[in-house]
């Protein structure tokens, strides 16, 4: 079977390892150059030239692509975190059609950033589904799914190294059963379906208004390797990694540093309940001459812009 590949980031190479000890990979295509690639992730398209395959770099609507696609030939097209929407015209070369993974229980969190959308949303229960690429976004028939649990300790870099190896595993699975002729199709309920957007580093912004459990989500949705969840104290920028639900009452205004410790954490008032700080980073370190301390922030309010 051959197989055109479109696809980026590690979850990408995962796939592409695994294809390539189960078919005939005739073409990688990857994103379009991006400083973060093989950088903050793996590249697609360095693994694509280390392996020595015809490899391109494109976005979907490119009349270069679809004439990369035809002059390959394939039988299939496998998308792994390919970021653009592909034509009908693209689709229709690969007479057995397209697949993608999508790291989310579709139909619910179709299009950008599930796994960051599920647990900003609180979801215990997050996945990886293989289906059918249609001329919808994330629309297409369901083939199968892996489900797995994240704990409220746990964030988005704990979810990424859970579902790297069943990225590996659905595409072992889903290559048996195109090899064996029997693929199984469920439509999608598109009535349960739910759709969201791309996320930006600035959406990582803290509101203390909120409660105390919504920013632990933030905070978990958006930590290491991602930029962050984030807030101010004067001029400093303090990004904040690791942070519990403290207590679920308070009196003080959302935002007060209410305690600190010396073991480096700290209790920031939320609009509901208690936040406690566990890991945090604090940018500039030095300003004016001076090193800014836990004690300075003690019963101050966070939260307010940089001028």
């Amino acid at each position: 079977m051959k197989i055109v590949f479109l696809g980026n980031h590690t979850v990408g190479v995962k796939a592409l390892e695994t294809i390539s000890k189960m078919a005939d990979v005739v073409g990688v295509v990857s994103h379009p150059p991006d400083p973060e690639d093989g950088i903050r992730y793996l590249s697609v398209y360095d693994f694509a030239i280390q392996q020595g395959w015809t490899v391109i770099r494109s976005i979907g609507k490119n009349p270069s692509l679809e004439n990369f696609i035809q002059n390959a030939q394939p039988d299939l097209l496998w998308v792994t975190d390919y970021r653009y929407l592909l034509p009908l015209s693209l689709l229709q070369l690969a007479p057995l059609g397209a697949v993608n993974l999508h790291p989310s229980l579709l139909p619910k969190y179709r299009g950008r950033a599930p796994l960051n959308w599920a647990i900003l949303q609180g979801e215990r229960e997050l996945g990886l589904t293989a289906h059918f690429i249609d001329n919808g976004t994330d629309t297409g028939d369901i083939i199968e799914q892996i489900r797995f649990e994240l704990s409220p300790t746990q964030d988005v870099g704990d979810a990424l190294e859970i579902i790297y190896p069943i990225y590996q595993n659905l595409t072992r699975i889903v290559l048996k059963y195109f090899q064996t002729g029997k693929i199984p199709r469920k439509p999608q309920n598109h009535s349960q379906a739910t759709i969201f957007p791309a996320r930006k580093p600035q959406d990582g912004l803290i509101n203390w208004q909120q409660t105390a459990s919504s920013i632990h989500n933030l905070i978990r949705a958006v930590a290491k390797p991602y930029p962050g969840a984030f807030t101010y104290f004067g001029n400093w920028n303090i990004t904040i990694w690791k942070a519990c639900v403290e207590s679920s009452f308070h009196k003080a205004t959302p935002g007060q540093i209410l305690s600190v410790s010396l073991d480096k954490q700290f209790c920031v008032a939320c609009g509901e309940g208690i936040l406690r700080v566990l890991d945090f980073t604090i940018e500039p370190q030095i300003e004016q001459g001076f090193r800014i301390s836990l004690g300075d922030m003690l019963h101050q309010n966070i939260g307010e812009s940089i001028e």
